[in-house]
């Protein structure tokens, strides 16, 4: 959760350059893996809708639809414009480019649930989903359609928020005309993860969003710094004090993206937080 103004790409390190020698950029994948992303769309399959969902009062920002080699992928913020504290789902339908909806393993929409286990009211959180082209029946998609699938209630807990976001541009020679040219590999992301009320956050949680420089939303990876990712840096870990602040740096390489931000470049990246928590039993929040 984070509140629905996102800094832009401003602080310590905006428009900074660095050259680096030919070598990787430490904690990201060889060039042979695929994406994480890839990995995920190719198990895919709808989330759970559970059956205890009230009706979702959300609206969408900076939503984004597009292709990537064999995938449609799909992304947006998330708004939360009802008065409670929810978890989130929400529907996705798919359109040809004749209006006609498309059907994904015989169901003419998909759910999705959102990254934030608790979003506050007038709280934002964030999707992100690669989609395989070959489950859709038919032609491929040309656009779609969102809208809340049904959200559960959740107790109020920390607010984290992390307005001030910075970066550098890794760039090395580029192999094709090192002596002109240069090549943009990843991007270095700086901000600063605060819990503004006196309330401890046990679990934060970040979620990356990341714009190109057509200024359109790409792409939304969620992190845990509990699984201690080697591309992940914090100034301090675990348990967050209220009125506590850390630096937290990550570096996002491109081999790692959707196709278009790597033809586009990245042009700034903004940053969502929340608590995470337990799953939700039918006897209601587990305890803390």
């Amino acid at each position: 959760m984070t509140p629905k103004v996102l800094a832009h790409l401003v602080g310590l390190f905006a428009g900074s350059l660095a050259l680096l020698s030919l070598t990787s950029t430490p904690g990201c994948k060889p060039a042979e893996n695929k994406p994480v992303y890839e990995t995920i769309a190719e198990k895919f399959q709808s989330d759970v809708l559970p059956p205890d969902c009230a009706p979702a009062k959300v609206d969408f920002r900076d939503y984004n639809g597009y292709i990537s080699g064999d995938y449609y992928c799909l992304v947006s913020l998330v708004d939360n414009t009802s008065p409670d504290w929810v978890e989130i789902w929400i529907r996705a339908r798919f359109l040809d480019k004749n209006g006609k909806t498309l059907k994904i393993k015989g169901d003419t929409s998909i759910v999705i649930r959102t990254f934030a286990d608790a979003v506050p009211p007038g709280g934002s959180t964030s999707f992100f989903r690669a989609i395989p082209l070959s489950v859709f029946s038919g032609d491929q998609p040309d656009t779609f359609l969102l809208e809340g699938a049904g959200v559960r209630f959740r107790e109020p807990g920390p607010i984290l928020v992390a307005p001030d976001n910075g970066g550098v541009r890794i760039q090395i020679p580029d192999p094709e005309d090192p002596r002109n040219k240069v090549k943009e590999i990843a991007f270095k992301s700086k901000t600063t993860l605060l819990n503004p009320l006196p309330i401890e956050a046990y679990h934060p949680r970040l979620v990356y969003l990341i714009y190109a420089k057509d200024l359109k939303l790409y792409y939304a990876e969620m992190v845990n710094p509990e699984e201690k990712p080697k591309n992940l840096y914090m100034t301090s870990e675990g348990m967050l004090a209220g009125g506590g602040s850390r630096d937290v740096f990550y570096d996002i390489a491109y081999e790692n993206l959707p196709q278009p931000i790597k033809d586009l470049l990245i042009v700034r990246v903004d940053v969502q937080a929340f608590e995470a928590r337990p799953p939700k039993t039918e006897q209601g929040e587990p305890k803390r």
